[in-house]
């Protein structure tokens, strides 16, 4: 029998929608020894990382610490400790491991810090549609994800800010234009920022308009606030926004005004949504963000879990992708155990990517396709394992160009990166593009610096 402190879930069917109401636990990881004792991170998610970088839930300071050096996963079964290749390893009970069950009460050693695991003796009750498996156009099964859609549908119904946390690749977007077409505001606009790429030389102009106009710009432009009047402003990845432009978005939500041309402020009715794969908090922590700033836009928090958390999602979630690209080859059983037995450090954005090079390999006959998809950050490495000439064998001219250039982007551009050792300023030289094209083409092809530094293994 199942000890009674690892219940992470009751639930209860209600009426004949499937409704369930769903009791989930907080747990917590604290530090009983080392330079941070008394640091402790509390969550009701599913998955914790531990390490020195600064986007792990828990941050440590000790530097014998890696800075990925470890999970946990909150399963039936217990907590799942998996060491993520740390410098100086992870023991528990004095052994080394790399991946072992722990039990609330637990301790683990990582460098001179010492952890230990607590479950919350209280609940939350959540209500979980059972039939639900998608939510605008997130999918999933799982109960995770279903937690999720509940959290998220809840949220909609609410004229709020929102948060929405987790790695890259977990579909923030996506969960953002949900909540807008599930919400009052349905049928405002939608506009997208993109903090990593927004200058504070234009920052003023774009998020709130220009006061007068040079010969470049158009005099009194509306800026990206007036421009989603009435609907909802989703600020991508908001961690990477500078701190001296903080205070000025600060302002904006607090008055719910911008500055005009005539002095005169213009109102503006506007829902913010914001998406980070930062932890935040520890932004704040360390004078990286604004506190303020960040309570105004956590008014609510959500986080996406990582696909290798939900394995079980995958088939659904590759059905679903294979729909929207359009291609028509089936997945077979060895290549859904193939996908289930990798971990994704790209999470659904990195299964989107093979799908489509998997499926373009298989279009053309090329039968290593499944040895492509199982390593797909080596085989980028190297040239295409398809000839030019394969590609447009059986192919209109226009798709199989179209398919050959965006196959090509992806491998420069993930090359590129890694001879640049991930410095955009280097990049910049060796492509002779702009930075503001390398910035776009990057974000086109579905390249992260966070993946392909997590694919060389460069940030543990």
């Amino acid at each position: 029998m199942m000890d009674d402190r690892m219940e992470i879930t009751r639930t209860m069917q209600i009426g004949p929608e499937g409704l369930k109401r769903v009791q989930v636990r907080e747990w917590t990881v604290e530090v009983v020894s080392g330079p941070d004792k008394g640091k402790k991170f509390t969550t009701q998610a599913a998955l914790l990382r531990v390490g020195s970088d600064p986007a792990s839930d828990l941050v440590l300071s000790d530097p014998t610490v890696s800075r990925r050096h470890v999970e946990l996963e909150r399963t039936a079964q217990g907590f799942v400790l998996r060491d993520l290749g740390s410098r100086n390893g992870t023991l528990v009970d004095g052994r080394q491991v790399m991946q072992v069950v722990l039990q609330p009460g637990d301790k683990l050693q990582l460098g001179k810090t010492k952890l230990a695991l607590k479950q919350d003796a209280r609940t939350t009750e959540v209500e979980v549609t059972g039939g639900a498996d998608a939510f605008g156009a997130l999918v999933g099964t799982s109960e995770k994800m279903r937690l999720v859609f509940a959290q998220l549908r809840s949220i909609a119904r609410e004229d709020m800010n929102l948060l929405l946390e987790g790695e890259t690749g977990t579909g923030k977007e996506l969960a953002a234009r949900a909540v807008h077409q599930h919400s009052m505001r349905r049928h405002g606009p939608f506009k997208v920022v993109d903090c990593n790429l927004i200058t504070e030389e234009k920052a003023e102009r774009e998020l709130f308009g220009s006061l007068r106009g040079g010969e470049e710009e158009e005099k009194g432009a509306r800026g990206v606030f007036e421009a989603a009047q009435g609907g909802t402003l989703f600020l991508d990845e908001v961690g990477e926004l500078p701190l001296s432009l903080q205070p000025k978005l600060l302002r904006v939500l607090e008055s719910r005004e911008v500055p005009s041309l005539d002095g005169a402020p213009v109102a503006v009715d506007v829902r913010v949504i914001a998406s980070t794969h930062r932890n935040l908090e520890e932004d704040v922590r360390q004078g990286r963000f604004r506190a303020d700033l960040y309570y105004r836009l956590a008014v609510a928090r959500v986080r996406l879990p990582p696909l290798r958390t939900r394995r079980e999602d995958i088939p659904v979630l590759s059905q679903e992708l294979l729909r929207g690209l359009k291609a028509s080859f089936e997945l077979t059983s060895q290549t859904l155990a193939l996908f289930e037995g990798y971990d994704w450090p790209g999470n659904v954005r990195e299964l989107r990517n093979v799908l489509e090079r998997g499926a373009l390999m298989q279009e053309t006959g090329n039968s290593s396709w499944l040895d492509f998809m199982a390593q797909p950050q080596r085989q980028s490495q190297g040239a295409p394992s398809t000839s030019v000439a394969a590609l447009v064998t059986g192919m209109p001219y226009h798709e199989a160009k179209d398919r050959v250039v965006a196959d090509f982007e992806r491998l420069y551009f993930a090359e590129i990166m890694r001879q640049a050792n991930f410095d955009m300023k280097a990049a910049e030289q060796k492509t002779g593009l702009s930075m503001q094209s390398l910035y776009r083409l990057l974000k086109k092809n579905g390249l992260r610096l966070k993946d392909l530094k997590n694919a060389e293994g460069l940030d543990r």
